[in-house]
């Protein structure tokens, strides 16, 4: 449904695993995140919530994690469910990091026209953000057409 974004990363997937796995951290990497608290960790059935940069605090559940590999977190949304999934991939030098959005839902394709166009939009600037947290460089300034 979502188009994923990708990004190589110069890390392993378990080393980039880890940083998803540091939560509390993900507001410092992901632009897009103020606030976070999952209290059980990333693992599946783990509930909290997370307060993004637009939008209101929404709460989140961990429906699958193949440790070192994918996990997905979904948020309940009126008639409907938002759900933020993660792979990565091995490559020779580190990583391939992916990451997409669906809805699924009565509702779907409206939120998918609204919301999504927002979420997908940062993704990129999410995707920067980790792979400079995992390779230790700064990231990039965001774009104008992000803000």
């Amino acid at each position: 449904m979502g188009q994923p974004h990708s990004i190589a990363i110069s890390a392993a997937p378990q080393a980039v695993f880890a940083r998803y796995e540091a939560v509390e951290t993900w507001p410092r990497w992901d632009p897009e995140v103020l606030e976070v608290y999952l209290p059980e960790g990333l693992l599946a059935g783990a509930r909290g919530w997370l307060k993004p940069r637009k939008g209101p605090k929404s709460t989140i559940i961990v429906t699958e994690v193949d440790h070192g590999r994918s996990f997905t977190v979904e948020s309940p949304l009126p008639f409907g469910t938002l759900r933020f999934h993660h792979r990565l991939e091995a490559t020779d030098t580190g990583c391939t990091t992916t990451h997409w959005i669906s809805f699924t839902g009565p509702l779907a394709f409206l939120f998918a026209m609204t919301a999504g166009r927002s979420i997908e939009a940062g993704l990129p600037q999410t995707l920067a953000g980790l792979k400079a947290e995992c390779e230790g460089t700064e990231p990039p300034a965001p774009s104008s057409a992000q803000t």
